[in-house]
């Protein structure tokens, strides 16, 4: 299985020492490190400081798509954390909060 992490650097630093390809997107950049890390992973990891870079049609399809299974992540430093999403998906399943 192949990870590949998009993220700043710190946070990739921790990602890379276990064998994950990572990207450092520079301040235009984050769209297409995105779309090249889901054309050669299975797992795309992605923090929330460059998922919102991302247009919001092509961001919800990858995270609903299959294939590569993409994540939108807190960074090392929780400066930007991801969209809490429990409720939607206890809601979705009819499961009581």
């Amino acid at each position: 299985m192949k990870l590949a992490v998009v993220a700043d650097e710190l946070t990739a630093l921790g990602w890379r020492l276990i064998g994950a390809q990572v990207y450092v997107p520079g301040p235009d950049t984050a769209r297409s490190c995105f779309r090249e890390a889901r054309g050669s992973a299975d797992v795309v990891l992605m923090t929330a400081e460059h998922a919102r870079a991302i247009p919001a049609m092509e961001l919800n399809a990858a995270l609903l798509a299959s294939k590569p299974l993409v994540l939108v992540i807190a960074d090392l430093r929780h400066r930007h954390e991801p969209p809490q999403i429990e409720e939607e998906v206890r809601r979705a399943l009819g499961i009581p909060a």
